[in-house]
């Protein structure tokens, strides 16, 4: 094992030392408040307590899903890709989070985070006869990061009209999410949930180590699922991968200097289930990985409590 991390270290050193050399003064933009604002198009933030409570991560935001190209209608004929459209789902709020130990049954159920909390909100004001601002369902994707620190980026998407979901709306995009976010099989969520990444800006070799390319999550790295009633939180554990690891700690050494894209996305295979439709996007905008919100698990019992 210690062999193991010397040549993991050596090896990330070299690439480090490879993008140094190609540029030392990688491009940085500083992003206010309004045009991160302007830049989360149509998946803007919401004001209600389950965006704030805790605080989103001031640095992520959604931008507009349209950007990206995802296969067509006739992609198994024509191998034509189109452009995306709008997201399908509304983002309101990120957990870019430090921790003690990784927390690997999902922070959708962890009581004092903002799922759980909405949820014991949703009660109480129902209890009153008042609305609540818990959305009808959650989607929320946890990436699980290398250390040190060790830390999680976690985006949270509401679904607010549950037909474009559980098959009712008619569209190819809803018979696919019915089956991946109410089906049986974890096999078929691992072998259908995509990502695509993107550089916005930064250096061009640390561009290059992540690319541009659609990947099947659960064909690179350990992918679980916790589902709910009311939400589905798709678990990506990047530090089962050595491959994925060196990418993502590479990615966390010049953090500060980059604007990095993801859009979410399940894989159509078959004409019945096409267009694709990108269900949630996200930017991080020159994360500072010293500045993360820290919660520590301590374990009581069988419950895990949170310790800001």
């Amino acid at each position: 094992m210690k062999s193991q991390r010397v040549s993991h270290n050596s090896s990330l050193n070299a690439l480090k030392d490879l993008v140094d050399a190609d540029d030392k003064s990688v491009l940085t933009v500083s992003l206010s408040s309004s045009t991160l604002s302007d830049a989360a198009g149509d998946g803007a933030e919401g004001d209600d307590a389950i965006s704030t409570e805790p605080p989103s991560c001031e640095f992520c935001c959604a931008f507009d899903a349209n950007s990206h190209r995802v296969r067509g209608k006739n992609y198994n004929r024509d191998k034509k890709k189109v452009e995306a459209g709008p997201s399908l789902f509304r983002y309101f709020a990120a957990d870019v989070v430090e921790v003690d130990e990784y927390v690997r049954g999902g922070f959708c159920n962890l009581p004092n985070e903002r799922v759980q909390l909405a949820l014991k909100r949703e009660k109480e004001m129902h209890s009153k006869g008042l609305p609540s601002e818990m959305p009808p369902y959650i989607v929320a994707v946890n990436i699980i990061m290398p250390g040190p620190p060790k830390y999680h980026l976690v985006f949270y998407y509401a679904v607010d009209d549950m037909s474009i979901i559980d098959g009712t709306d008619g569209t190819p995009s809803s018979k696919l999410a019915n089956q991946f976010f109410f089906g049986d099989s974890d096999a078929f969520r691992e072998k259908t949930f995509k990502l695509i990444p993107r550089i916005a800006k930064g250096n061009r070799l640390v561009k290059k180590a992540v690319g541009t390319t659609p990947v099947i999550i659960g064909n690179k790295i350990a992918t679980t699922f916790v589902r709910d009633d009311r939400f589905c939180e798709i678990i990506c554990d990047v530090t089962s991968s050595t491959v994925a690891k060196k990418v993502c700690s590479l990615v966390n050494s010049y953090a500060k200097s980059l604007v990095v894209e993801m859009g979410y996305l399940l894989e159509g295979d078959d004409s019945t289930v096409l267009p694709e439709r990108i269900f949630g996007c996200i930017r991080l905008n020159h994360i500072d990985i010293t500045q993360l919100r820290r919660i520590e698990m301590k374990e009581e019992g069988n419950n895990s409590t949170m310790l800001r």
